[in-house]
């Protein structure tokens, strides 16, 4: 199956994973920018680019309130200590730029609050 993308201008990238509000037409081109509350990438190593400097660029200017990006595989930056996946959750600052809000490594549940509230371990969601 394709992906749905989401709807920006003439741009319309695929992420992962979306939260969307009201209703959505599967006939459709895809999904309206401003009915998307959460974009999640999920980083290989074909989509590390994109999904760490392209995506949330554009998802931050066209309005999307909150991003997620899993890092499945070894990355420059890693903690002592984390287990993979590591969870990095975005909301979208008054600046119009993403500030993290969370980080979260397998084995260490975490709640966030938005677009709802819910917990979970990433290690839980995502094979290893």
């Amino acid at each position: 199956m394709v992906g749905v993308g989401v709807l920006i201008g003439d741009d319309e990238p695929i992420p992962d994973l979306m939260v969307v509000t009201g209703s959505i037409d599967w006939n459709g081109r895809g999904v309206p920018v401003g009915q998307v509350a959460l974009a999640v990438e999920v980083v290989s190593k074909s989509t590390t680019l994109q999904d760490r400097l392209v995506k949330p660029v554009l998802y931050a200017q066209a309005g999307i309130p909150t991003y997620w990006r899993f890092e499945i595989n070894p990355f420059k930056g890693c903690l002592a200590g984390e287990e993979l996946p590591v969870l990095f959750a975005y909301a979208l600052g008054t600046d119009g730029e993403y500030e993290q809000t969370h980080r979260a490594s397998a084995g260490d549940p975490v709640t966030l609050r938005s677009p709802y509230e819910v917990t979970f371990d990433p290690g839980a969601l995502l094979p290893r």
